[in-house]
């Protein structure tokens, strides 16, 4: 057997020795070394230099592979043995894992070995890697990400095994008194994933997902790191992908920021996620499908309590993202027709805004320049899944009472077919006559309804088939 570690960048924890005493399990480990002819592996640089510069066996290394205290290979005869295998087989100018990386990028492996001298280095990315992930997808605060422990995850199935849903427990802070209270998140797969990385690396003795890396344990003084310590890491993160994508030529490193590298902070990522999702098409609602978990119960409950200003700063975002979407729809001479009761007011609209973002046939990029076009000539258009809306406050449906949020539609409240300010675009029409198909597959076996459901199935059918052929568009000439 081959007493070579099977595990990657973790830390080598030493086992407690069971079986051959150590003169046995030491000869039968270097037996193995030798009927490979692998080399021994190296002690650190500094120290073979301070050795005339000869490379010379890890007995740290060796120790933590049999299970026993490093100080008991320094005994005489251990270190015979050593000796002679080294003579043997030679000693390696590292200490590299033996189990090679199996993660690729575009093709190779992302490293070709790992030595057991960074395995420090690379716990410390690792860790603050998936905070990253789970910060930047789940929005949850540094606090409450530090309280994640093991277990937190639940997966919601449907009957066929299809994962609908992932949801992680821990503490909420804010607003209650200093032991929290419990609250839950809802998260997409790429944070399970990383709660799952996570709970394989940390041992089973850690309940908290964060608590520093093994190789690190016995220097923290408290059981998860602190927001300051969180930074370095981010930074120290920043720098290595830099370093890493300039090694290889790569063009995808992190992009500096006035000549120098990005400072981020934990308290960024809750913004940038909100930031993201309200760059998404349809706002903050989103269409109230694809990012109903995301936007609804995330987005709209953090953006609209806040007290700093934020939410002026997303309705800005949510501006400039329109913006960019209308100027695309809008541009050139085969931009497609609108349908529905506001179809000819939102082509007059379009071709409006076009004429103050579009130049030469190419739509405005810079994001300040078009900032300062919406400002002046927002065409309050809002595109969704189904139906545009070509926002007329005093007549829209969504607002049953007129107040100083005229400003824009309440989508969630939006009525788009009885509503005067819906237009439609192709791509509005095309997912009505999806919806339209995915009613009648529910109506086919009508007899398996309740009577309320089939009834309001077979109502929404008729408005809609209604709606679509009272608003087809008119033929081209």
């Amino acid at each position: 057997m081959s007493w070579l570690p099977a595990q990657s960048a973790t830390a080598i924890e030493a086992r407690p020795p069971a079986g051959p005493d150590l003169p046995t399990a030491l000869a039968e480990l270097l037996v193995d070394f030798r009927r490979r002819r692998h080399p021994l592996p190296a002690a650190p640089a500094r120290l073979a230099s301070a050795r005339r510069g000869e490379p010379f066996p890890s007995t740290s290394y060796l120790a933590r592979l049999l299970g026993y205290p490093v100080h008991r290979l320094d005994e005489a005869r251990p270190r015979q043995m050593i000796a002679e295998a080294a003579d043997d087989v030679g000693v390696d100018t590292d200490c590299p894992l033996a189990h090679a990386p199996q993660g690729r990028l575009e093709g190779p492996p992302w490293l070709e070995r790992i030595s057991y001298y960074d395995v420090a280095r690379m716990e410390r990315l690792l860790l603050v890697s998936c905070w990253i992930v789970i910060a930047y997808l789940s929005g949850m605060r540094d606090s409450e990400i530090k309280h994640l422990q093991r277990g937190c995850l639940s997966v919601h199935q449907a009957p066929d095994g299809h994962v609908y849903r992932h949801r992680l427990a821990s503490l909420a802070f804010k607003g209650e008194d200093v032991h929290g209270a419990d609250a839950t998140w809802i998260v997409t797969a790429p944070v399970a994933r990383a709660i799952a990385v996570l709970e394989r690396f940390q041992p089973q003795d850690q309940p908290y997902l964060l608590a520093p890396a093994p190789s690190a344990r016995r220097r923290s003084t408290f059981p998860v790191p602190n927001s300051n310590t969180t930074n370095k890491d981010i930074a120290f993160l920043i720098s290595w992908v830099t370093t890493y994508c300039g090694d290889r030529g790569r063009p995808d490193g992190i992009p500096l920021e006035r000549g120098r590298l990005p400072r981020l902070t934990t308290r960024q990522f809750r913004r940038t996620l909100a930031w993201f999702i309200a760059r998404r098409p349809g706002g903050a609602i989103a269409g109230a499908l694809q990012y109903r978990h995301q936007c609804i119960q995330m987005f709209e409950g953090y953006a609209g309590t806040s007290d700093s200003g934020f939410r002026d700063e997303v309705e800005a975002e949510q501006a400039v993202a329109r913006g960019q979407l209308l100027a695309e729809l809008g541009a050139g001479e085969d931009r497609p027709t609108l349908a529905g009761p506001a179809g000819a007011e939102a082509e007059a609209r379009l071709a409006e805004f076009a004429r103050h973002s579009v130049f030469d046939g190419q739509v405005v990029t810079d994001e300040a320049r078009l900032r300062r076009i919406v400002a002046r000539h927002d065409p309050h258009m809002y595109l969704g899944t189904f139906v545009t809306c070509v926002y007329n406050p005093d007549r829209a449906l969504c607002r049953t009472s007129k107040g100083p949020g005229d400003g824009q539609p309440v989508l969630a409240d939006c009525q788009p077919l009885a509503c005067r300010n819906t237009a439609l675009t192709p791509a509005n029409r095309q997912a009505l006559n999806g919806h339209l198909t995915k009613l009648e597959e529910a109506l086919a076996s009508r007899d398996r309804l309740a009577p309320y459901v089939r009834h309001r199935l077979e109502e929404q059918h008729r408005e809609t088939a209604a709606f679509l052929a009272r608003h087809a568009p008119e033929p081209a000439e």
